[in-house]
């Protein structure tokens, strides 16, 4: 007697998982190790307890059984599932009720928000205007990477008005376009781990606060930041690897004298915030090859800042118009 249609249905299935193993047994594994000159104390693949890999070991039990797959938001070939399990337990010192409900939460915002078509949008079909008004005000550019092979992001937040921002896009754009950025810096980690065969899962970010005042900090931007630091904090636990804030003014270096004594040494050991050239060029240099280093900050690599609206005279403009 012929199959029935449920036999075949039951089969096609089967011969679907037995081509998805084969698929995957062939794909390369991802790297076990850190770059050579990273050195961590505990809390990490190659440096854990006791106490933390049984905290992993009932983590892995809980998401097995879990209605949110995490494994729809990693790339096998350059991280495996105990990383992205590690970086939420790290950010919460290791209890895992406290973990999970923070992975938990990330998943199911992350399947609400439908972050993945967010990640496959234009740059101005998120901003809803030319990214060029957007970076203008706010320049944020990829470039190089640094000596442990973290990616690394300049943002000039000195001169931000969000009063300009506003009047091409609104605050929601500019949220969304912070998360698509993030994405793609969490694409670039993956792809550095595969090409530097070592584990790479954070970026280095220098922000440039040149020219930032007290009027800069308006309810606007204050909403901005409090939202982007939200999503960076909920959703991309332990994925700042080093932020180095430079040309800070007296005020922003006093108040850090203050607000680091608020963090753990461990938060403080990422954030280092400095004034002039004459200190953030070496602090850069021993953290960036110059070769990789933006020639704006003393590297030798001409600098990626992404390009400004050009600005016509009148004289151009009643000539055009």
């Amino acid at each position: 007697a012929p199959p029935s249609s449920a036999k075949k249905k039951f089969e096609g299935k089967v011969e679907e998982k037995l081509v998805e193993e084969a698929k995957n047994s062939a794909a390369p594994s991802p790297p076990k190790k850190y770059h050579p000159s990273v050195c961590h104390k505990d809390g990490y693949i190659d440096c854990l307890t006791t106490k933390q890999v049984t905290a992993l070991e009932e983590f892995r039990k809980i998401f097995e059984n879990s209605e949110y797959d995490p494994s729809d938001w990693i790339d096998t070939s350059a991280e495996s599932i105990d990383y992205l399990y590690l970086r939420f337990l790290r950010a919460r010192g290791f209890d895992v009720k406290k973990s999970q409900r923070l992975l938990t939460e990330d998943l199911k915002w992350r399947k609400e928000k439908k972050v993945k078509d967010l990640k496959k949008k234009q740059e101005k079909e998120i901003l809803n205007c030319d990214p060029a008004l957007i970076h203008e005000q706010l320049p944020v550019w990829h470039q190089g990477y640094d000596k442990e092979g973290r990616p690394v992001i300049y943002k000039k937040f000195g001169n931000f008005k969000m009063w300009e921002v506003t009047k091409h896009t609104n605050l929601e754009n500019m949220v969304d376009h912070h998360l698509w950025q993030m994405l793609s810096y969490m694409d670039m980690c993956r792809e550095n781990s595969k090409k530097l065969n070592c584990i790479v899962e954070t970026v280095t970010c220098v922000i440039d606060a040149k020219d930032w005042r007290l009027s800069l900090f308006t309810k606007e931007a204050t909403k901005f930041l409090y939202r982007i630091s939200k999503i960076d904090s909920d959703h991309f636990p332990e994925r700042m690897g080093k932020l180095i804030v430079i040309n800070a003014p007296m005020l922003l270096s006093v108040a850090w004298k203050v607000i680091r004594g608020w963090l753990d040494p461990r938060t403080q050991a990422k954030i280092q915030i400095v004034r002039g050239p004459s200190v953030y060029e070496p602090l850069l240099k021993s953290v960036i090859d110059e070769e990789q280093l933006c020639n704006e900050y003393g590297g030798k690599a001409e600098s990626a800042r992404p390009k400004m609206v050009k600005k016509t005279s009148k004289m151009e403009r009643a000539a055009t118009g």
